[in-house]
């Protein structure tokens, strides 16, 4: 399914790459200065409004999201695993897996539970940490929304500028035209890197921060109940139950919502 869509999101960049090279010459779709006036005032104005630190954090997050976040029966099994080495009261077979783990935040949870925390505490401080991952997440949507926005505008002040340069130096239509044509490239360079880039990147963080937290709810139960002693296939149907009971929820409130919208139409 994953191959497909991808071949089809190919097949429409290249037809759409096609209808822009149409009877349009390569010389004119590359305007150096007009590129730079875009990227150039995109960037000062990001280094303005953001710390550098928010910056590099938010290509650390970009880059992720190219990863795997795994899924609900991953995390399910895996946690159940630990429940079995926990209830058997392997320890050290329980601290030798947390380098096998490749979720960190599960890593945190597998060491409280070594740590012999309390249950309240374990889900305060996993939570804790789950909002501040979150968060970092959505701030790094900010940022490229704030992208999204910018390159627009950039893009249409690369314009006028040229504009400015037209008429100042204008001397007749036949040559006037051509300049024209990459003046308006700025604005063409602004809309394509902000509708075709930066705000599928955006969306893409923003689907990895919804997917992030469901996984790591679903790791703060099974955590909280491992250290209860609870069974291990009992954990298991709790975590896949509660997570078919949230994506009812989920279409039940939308489907209410829907319902008090016609009825105010």
């Amino acid at each position: 399914m994953g191959f497909l869509v991808s071949g089809m999101a190919t097949i429409c960049l290249f037809a759409m790459i096609s209808m822009i090279f149409k009877d349009v010459g390569i010389g004119v779709l590359f305007n150096f200065d007009a590129f730079l006036i875009v990227i150039g005032g995109t960037a000062t104005a990001l280094l303005i409004g953001f710390p550098v630190k928010r910056i590099t954090a938010t290509i650390h997050d970009l880059i992720a999201t190219f990863r795997s976040v795994g899924t609900r029966e991953d995390i399910t099994q895996e946690i159940v695993r630990i429940a079995r080495m926990h209830r058997k009261s392997e320890l050290r077979k329980l601290e030798a897996s947390i380098s096998d783990t490749k979720d960190a935040f599960l890593k945190i949870g597998i060491n409280m539970l070594l740590n012999g925390y309390k249950s309240e505490e374990i889900r305060n401080t996993m939570e804790r940490e789950m909002a501040t991952r979150i968060i970092d997440l959505n701030l790094s949507q900010n940022v490229l929304m704030t992208m999204a926005r910018l390159t627009p505008s950039f893009g249409l002040a690369g314009t006028v500028i040229s504009l400015i340069k037209i008429f100042r130096h204008f001397q007749s239509f036949e040559t006037v035209i051509p300049i024209m044509a990459i003046a308006l490239m700025s604005t063409f360079y602004g809309v394509f890197l902000s509708n075709l880039i930066l705000l599928p990147l955006s969306a893409k963080i923003k689907e990895r921060a919804i997917l992030c937290e469901e996984l790591m709810q679903m790791t703060v139960e099974g955590i909280v109940e491992i250290n209860k002693g609870e069974y291990p296939l009992k954990i298991e149907e709790k975590l896949l139950g509660c997570s078919d009971a949230d994506t009812e929820r989920y279409v039940v409130k939308n489907i209410n919502a829907l319902r008090s919208a016609k009825s105010l139409n």
